[in-house]
């Protein structure tokens, strides 16, 4: 009950209005086939607070990791998909990470407290989500992540989120959750691979423990006893007992 709390308080952070991004651009395209909706868009200040989490703690909990924001409720594989900065009649491709995630140029790259971040996409019609954070270090496989990875992403997400939604912090304050989002939340709760996996298994140095998918009780990002260099693992069945 308590996890199914924190996701509903993330989604209802994303529940805002959208500021009207500049009306040219990439040829916007309908998600799933959606009615129009709100093109897919953000404001860059906004972004660069996720940004500036992850620059404060990267040295310490990710050295060497990349920060990247992924389209919501994109297939992580789905191609045709273009991100730019407009700012009045300037606009400035991102590069892209993977075929639905993009990164942000440094900060203060662009000097315009109305630039905008915005996808050829649009939202489904009546809802607003924010990008996915995801903080990745190299050298990892598809299936694997580091625990720092997700502490810090999950940071830099709950950053974006407070600076945008009031709702959002005023369900968190009455509920004594504000400080402890993060670490309440499961290894399985962000930036998951793609595909389906059955088996979640989490190694530390010599320790080493392997969980069902299903199980309700996985680790969680507070929990201290895992250093920020534990691996998490995710195994479908056949996997897991090759």
């Amino acid at each position: 009950m308590r996890m199914r709390f924190l996701f509903a308080a993330v989604a209802l952070a994303g529940n805002v209005q959208a500021a009207d991004p500049a009306s040219t651009g990439p040829q916007v395209v309908h998600v799933n086939g959606s009615a129009l909706g709100q093109p897919m868009a953000w404001r860059y200040e906004l972004l660069q607070t996720a940004q500036a989490t992850f620059e404060q703690h990267a040295a310490a909990q990710a050295p060497g990791a990349q920060l990247s924001f992924r389209l919501p409720r994109m297939a992580p594989a789905q191609e045709g998909n273009l991100v730019e900065i407009v700012a009045g009649d300037q606009r400035t491709p991102l590069a892209m990470a993977s075929p639905a995630s993009f990164l942000l140029p440094g900060r203060n790259a662009v000097d315009d407290d109305d630039a905008m971040v915005m996808a050829n996409k649009d939202f489904p019609k009546g809802s607003y989500l924010h990008p996915n954070v995801q903080v990745r270090s190299p050298g990892l496989p598809d299936n694997v992540v580091r625990m720092g990875d997700l502490r810090l992403a999950c940071a830099a997400q709950v950053a974006m989120a407070k600076k945008e939604s009031l709702k959002f912090r005023l369900v968190l304050g009455t509920v004594g959750l504000f400080a402890d989002l993060c670490g309440e939340m499961d290894i399985a709760s962000m930036n998951a691979p793609a595909g389906a996996y059955d088996t979640v298994s989490i190694e530390d140095g010599e320790r080493k423990l392997s969980f069902a998918k299903s199980q309700d009780k996985l680790p969680r990002l507070g929990e201290k006893s895992w250093s920020d260099n534990a691996r998490i693992t995710y195994l479908s069945r056949e996997q897991a007992t090759q």
